[in-house]
């Protein structure tokens, strides 16, 4: 009768734990699914008593009680170190003290709680599973000893580390990240900026350089740990194999990320088009690449687009911008006058640039009109839209000016 109602108000304790919806809902299915193992087993005790089979109940009733009370212990003290965890990151002014004393952030105060409390509730399920297991003649030294070998090292398959090489593991691949970046930081603002290196070159040095410290700190990680050459090999095998069936999209667009950083046909810096996306290219990473536009939105295009597709770098090999006016005007009116006034106005035009020199010519003449076309270069694809916009007003003025009306 106890255990039947236990089971009967599990549901009910669940809904009233005040958890988050999500959490909620999760062991709100965990708990029926248990409720529904639970009442299986109490039918099976139950025709176990009917059959004669009183050993085997009385097995089978220690062992739900016992696990009632081990999940029942287990859910107050995840219940109480969850609650704790909640309470300690939302005091800010206890954060802020003790940030101030330790020099460290809040954030990063924050993080460690959610870390510690995470690494709680983990302590926590293995303890659980040790309690539920004794019972049936798995105690916590088999479980251990699947765990860690004689020597108390752990073991994973094959392997076998000490605590010392893991921690010594974890402080060099620790120190290896931390160089790195140090060195890149080094590399972005005291070396790269005295050489005559563009934006966009030091842009993909920093990162490769970023990439590489990485890259080796794994390596070293890995030699702390002990793992010789040979399993790194089969590991780095294994991994490629399951990569290439699960991953292909993102080792396709980190492979990507990589040859646009050492061939550079886009760079940071660069203006480019891909498909729609017109504008400046601001961050090469290890996915996708940054386009910002003129309305100041971002675009984040793959990296594989811009190896396989089809891309227009507008200063890979000039940085000049190319602006260009038609102008439709009346096919009587005095050409060498139109084309007079059209020069002078590009003459006075401060950001044009000199050489190569503005084009105005005719371009076509169509349905009684002459289309007067101007072609003139300026700094940058950056300053097209504006100069245009104001060029092209300035057109319309002065001939609006001397009496020749666009058509």
């Amino acid at each position: 009768m106890a255990i039947a109602f236990v089971l009967s108000r599990a549901p009910g304790i669940v809904r009233r734990a005040g958890l988050h919806t999500p959490v909620r809902r999760r062991l709100a299915h965990a708990v029926s699914g248990g409720v529904m193992l639970g009442w299986l087993l109490l039918v099976v005790v139950v025709a176990s008593l009917l059959a004669g089979y009183m050993a085997w109940a009385a097995f089978l009733t220690k062992q739900i009680v016992w696990t009632l009370l081990v999940l029942g212990w287990t859910f107050l003290t995840w219940r109480t170190v969850h609650d704790g965890a909640d309470f300690l990151a939302g005091r800010r002014e206890a954060l802020l003290r003790a940030s101030r004393r330790t020099g460290v952030g809040t954030r990063r105060l924050q993080q460690a709680i959610v870390l510690v409390s995470g690494a709680a509730m983990l302590g926590l399920a293995c303890v659980a599973l040790m309690l539920i297991s004794a019972p049936y003649g798995l105690g916590p030294s088999d479980l251990l000893g699947r765990m860690f070998d004689a020597g108390g090292n752990l073991r994973i398959g094959n392997l076998s580390f000490s605590p010392l090489q893991v921690l010594r593991a974890m402080v060099v691949l620790a120190l290896a990240v931390a160089a790195s970046r140090m060195l890149a930081q080094w590399l972005c603002r005291r070396l790269l900026p005295t050489t005559r290196l563009d934006a966009g070159v030091r842009a993909s040095l920093t990162t490769l350089a970023r990439y590489a410290g990485v890259v080796v700190g794994i390596g070293m990680a890995l030699a702390a740990l002990g793992v010789e050459a040979n399993r790194i090999t089969w590991v780095v095998s294994a991994l490629t194999v399951g990569i290439g069936f699960g991953l292909q999209a993102i080792v396709q667009n980190f492979i990507s990320g990589l040859i646009l950083l050492v061939e550079r046909p886009v760079k940071v810096g660069d203006w480019v088009v891909v498909g729609d996306a017109e504008g400046d290219v601001r961050r090469i990473n290890v996915r996708a690449t940054e386009i910002s536009l003129a309305d100041r939105t971002t675009v984040l295009v793959p990296n594989s687009e811009l190896i396989t597709k089809v891309v227009r770098n507008r200063t890979f090999t000039a940085g000049d911008g190319l602006v260009k006016v038609v102008l439709p005007v009346p096919a009587v009116a005095d050409i060498a006058q139109v084309v007079g006034l059209v020069r002078a106005v590009v003459r006075e035009q401060g950001e044009i640039k000199p050489s190569p020199a503005p084009q105005v010519q005719v371009e076509e003449v169509r349905d009684n009109k002459l289309w007067i076309g101007v072609s003139a270069y300026v700094e940058g694809p950056r300053q097209v839209t504006r100069i245009r916009a104001a060029l092209l007003l300035a057109l319309v003025q002065r001939l609006q000016a001397a009496g020749i009306a666009l058509v």
